[in-house]
């Protein structure tokens, strides 16, 4: 697990929160994004194309636990990627919403922000905007299983009276704000703020304390950043997925 992460949220109680529609108090505004970081972690990188925002964020956090979001409503995001294990499902092999069991892992997305690379299979994909359309269009395996179905995940939100406002706060002065590209702005906005700053190794680098490692993580990590082994040298930054610049 990359850190300590807060108490968990049960997917279902999400869902169940998500659920009721937002009044018009409740629908944040479009405002710029205030980051609040873990002591000597820089601020992610946000592309041009995708500014954060509140509201964005807001939008981005009831899609990840929407179950509207697979094909047959079995399956949201949050499935796979659950905060109380590190935002990953915990299996050796991840299961598709229709049962189908896929050749990897769920990576974590605790500090996705930061990474270079996203995926295990494809590392061309470098932005969570691109990687959210894989998990919910891909069929070589099947994950959400909405391939080809790209209109239906539009008229599914568009239905769902929660979502005109908040898509509308979210990219305001846009006369149809309910597309897919915006789905998937909204998605990585909100995973660029699942952000884990509190390991020992983070504690030890960012807050002066020592003794946050044993002697056993004390010999790892000097292996670790040895000449002879050199594994710093491909896995380096706050993920340790490479450099952040």
């Amino acid at each position: 697990m990359p850190g300590r992460l807060s108490r968990p949220v049960a997917i279902v109680a999400a869902l169940l929160f998500a659920a009721a529609s937002p009044t018009a108090a409740e629908v944040p505004a479009a405002g710029v994004w205030e980051w609040r970081l873990p002591s000597g972690f820089p601020t992610p990188r946000v592309p041009a194309d995708n500014p954060m925002s509140e509201a964005k964020v807001e939008l981005g956090r009831r899609l990840f636990y929407d179950i509207r979001l697979s094909g047959n409503r079995t399956q949201a995001c949050a499935t796979r990627n659950r905060k109380a294990l590190a935002f990953t499902d915990g299996r050796p092999r991840a299961i598709g919403s229709t049962g189908e069991t896929h050749r990897r892992s769920a990576m974590s997305l605790a500090n996705v922000g930061y990474l270079v690379s996203l995926t295990w299979a494809d590392p061309g994909l470098r932005r969570p905007e691109e990687q959210a359309l894989v998990p919910m269009l891909g069929t070589h395996p099947v994950e959400l299983g909405m391939g080809g179905r790209e209109g239906e995940i539009v008229a599914r939100l568009a239905d769902a009276p929660r979502y005109p406002p908040l898509f509308a706060a979210a990219f305001p002065g846009e006369a149809r704000p309910i597309r897919l590209d915006n789905v998937t702005r909204a998605i990585a906005a909100f995973e660029r703020t699942l952000i884990s700053g509190d390991a020992p190794y983070d504690r030890l680098v960012y807050r002066g304390e020592m003794e946050a490692l044993d002697a056993a993580a004390w010999r790892g990590m000097r292996l670790f950043f040895s000449d002879r082994l050199a594994c710093s040298r491909c896995h380096a930054g706050p993920a340790f997925s490479g450099s952040i610049d």
